[in-house]
């Protein structure tokens, strides 16, 4: 009888470690074969920008390193020491995941841009090229998700020790574009996983920590805990987005005139503020979107994914106009990507693989935009650029 219980035991033990052994085995096959992603956790809390990556974040493809995450948290194959070496011109690129270099998640297809097909690498071998004689650093310190007010916590906790001489904003998809009056910027910002954890603790909370602590090792467990943290993101959009529903134009306008104010466009100015007062340069970009793209330029994969979104076309002209107001008060330029993206010498070319994000052609495209005008700000000025608040800043 206690042999027959132990045996039976044994076997459900067996069972156990099997099915556990195989669904590990899966998930390691579907990430590194099915969507080409690593097992290990690519994110990790933040104290003032809600995430960060995780230094050393690696993904492959064979022996080949596609992305990499060095040791400072930023997309570049070599490490950055903080202290700028004589001699060298340093750039940092900020944006959301356009910048950074991914793509979306479905319905849109999975496309992985490679470490040498980002805006940031394309601008960083021309600039060089273009002005021998100096080193030159565009530095990719973008983050998948990130919005214009955790530029201004990254500037202030990080990227001002590094003594940058510019920093390229490439903003616009992730909250340029909003219209819901309830939706409050940073309050309702939805990649806050942890904050009702932490805030409310629950015994249900337990598991979530021994998750995420089993996704460090575990691959079943980083795609549960990926999926988790997607569907707590879905679900705060669904309560309260920064898009609302499309009514008309003019509403869609109206509403967006009445939170932009003192959402986006502060932000923007604050991180203006702080760069003048370090004698930084900056400037500021509109991302292309393919929505705003003409129709007859499209290649055909990009009209077998586009989606129209009318907030975004009956925004465009106020957001640019927006833009411009802020750039010309704070003497900054402003470049609109979506102008070289309607180059009718693009026709039939994929520059998207989207609605927002580049493939390697596309990151080209932007960075040969930028070329002029990053060369002529890193020209000598007879004009001190350290300044103060211009005179009416506060939008």
């Amino acid at each position: 009888m206690r042999r027959s219980l132990l045996g039976r035991i044994g076997y459900i033990l067996f069972l156990l470690v099997f099915t556990v052994a195989c669904v590990e085995l899966g998930a390691r096959y579907y990430l590194g074969h099915v969507l080409h992603k690593a097992s290990e956790n690519k994110f990790r809390f933040n104290s003032y920008r809600v995430y960060e990556h995780v230094p050393g974040y690696e993904e492959r493809e064979g022996d080949h390193v596609r992305m990499a995450i060095n040791a400072n948290g930023f997309r570049r194959s070599s490490d950055v020491p903080q202290v700028k070496p004589p001699g060298t011109v340093r750039i940092f690129f900020l944006g959301g995941s356009a910048a950074h270099g991914i793509s979306s998640a479905a319905p849109y297809p999975v496309v992985h841009v490679d470490q040498t097909e980002t805006v940031d690498a394309h601008l960083e071998r021309l600039l060089n090229q273009a002005m021998p004689g100096q080193r030159i650093e565009v530095i990719n310190a973008a983050v998948t998700g990130y919005q214009v007010f955790q530029h201004t916590q990254y500037l202030i906790t990080e990227l001002l020790s590094y003594d940058p001489d510019m920093v390229i904003f490439f903003d616009g998809a992730n909250d340029h574009f909003v219209n819901d009056t309830n939706y409050r910027y940073m309050e309702d910002f939805r990649y806050q996983f942890w904050r009702p954890r932490l805030q409310e603790p629950s015994a249900g909370g337990l598991f979530t920590y021994m998750g995420h602590w089993l996704s460090r090792h575990s691959a079943a467990f980083r795609g549960y805990m990926a999926w988790s943290m997607i569907r707590d993101a879905v679900r705060c959009g669904e309560r309260v987005d920064w898009q609302a529903a499309y009514v008309d134009d003019a509403t869609t306008v109206r509403n967006h005139k009445a939170v932009a104010r003192d959402q986006f466009l502060r932000a923007i100015e604050t991180n203006l503020f702080l760069l003048q007062r370090d004698s930084v340069k900056a400037v500021l970009c509109l991302q292309p979107m393919l929505v705003l793209r003409e129709p007859a330029l499209l290649a055909a994969e990009e009209r077998a994914f586009l989606h129209q979104d009318p907030n975004v076309k009956a925004l465009y002209p106020v957001v640019l106009g927006e833009l411009s107001d802020v750039a010309h008060r704070w003497h900054v330029p402003l470049v609109d990507l979506n102008v070289p993206f309607n180059d009718p010498q693009h026709r039939g070319r994929q520059l998207l693989i989207d609605y927002c994000h580049l493939n390697g052609a596309g990151g080209e495209v932007c960075a040969q935009a930028l070329l002029p005008v990053v060369q002529l700000l890193l020209r000598p000025s007879p004009v001190d650029s350290l300044a103060t608040a211009p005179e009416g800043s506060g939008t």
